[in-house]
C-alpha cells in the first residue's frame, strides 16, 4: 500500500485514506487499519512523535526546576520587595551574562577558627582528599561521595 507523506494536514490524509478505502474491497485486516490509523496520526513519518513527546512534556529535573524558579522573579513581586520601588530595580540588574547565580563566600582562617564545627569540618575534607589520592576504584567512589557529603 502505497501512502502519500506529503500530506501534511489530518483533513488531507483522512480524504486519502477514504480513497483508498473506496478502491480497495471491504474485507481489511488489523494490520491494514493499523498502518492507515498510523498514517493519519503522523506516527509512521519519521521523527513525528519525538517532536510531540518533547512539545508537550518536557524534561525538567528537580534541579533544573530548582535553577529556573529561582532566575524568575515577577516584576511586581520584585518591586514591592525594593524600597526604592521600581527606580530601585534598575540599580540592581547587571548586564554581565557570566554573573553568578549564586555567589560563594570563601571560607578564610578566620571564619575557622571562629565558627565552631568548621575546623573539624576542614580536618575531615583534608583526611578524605588525601585518601581519595590513594585509593582506587570503589573505594575511592565511596570516598568521594562521603566528600561531596560532607
Amino acid at each position: 500500500m502505497d501512502l502519500d507523506y506529503s500530506l501534511t494536514t489530518p483533513e488531507e490524509r483522512v480524504a486519502y485514506v477514504e480513497t483508498l478505502l473506496k478502491k480497495t474491497p471491504p474485507p481489511y485486516s488489523n494490520s491494514t487499519l493499523t498502518i492507515l490509523a498510523d498514517y493519519i496520526l503522523f506516527v509512521r513519518d519519521r521523527n513525528q512523535t519525538k517532536k510531540e513527546r518533547q512539545a508537550e512534556h518536557p524534561i525538567l529535573t528537580p534541579n533544573r526546576e530548582f535553577t529556573i524558579d529561582k532566575r524568575q522573579v515577577s516584576y511586581e513581586g520584585l518591586v514591592d520587595k525594593l524600597e526604592n520601588g521600581e527606580d530601585g530595580i534598575y540599580n540592581i540588574i547587571r548586564q554581565d551574562k557570566n554573573q553568578l547565580l549564586d555567589p560563594k563566600d570563601p571560607i578564610d582562617e578566620e571564619d575557622i577558627e571562629n565558627i565552631p564545627g568548621i575546623k573539624e569540618c576542614m580536618e575531615v575534607i583534608d583526611s578524605l582528599n588525601k585518601q581519595i589520592a590513594t585509593a582506587t576504584g570503589k573505594r575511592r567512589k565511596e570516598l568521594q561521595t562521603s566528600l561531596i557529603e560532607t
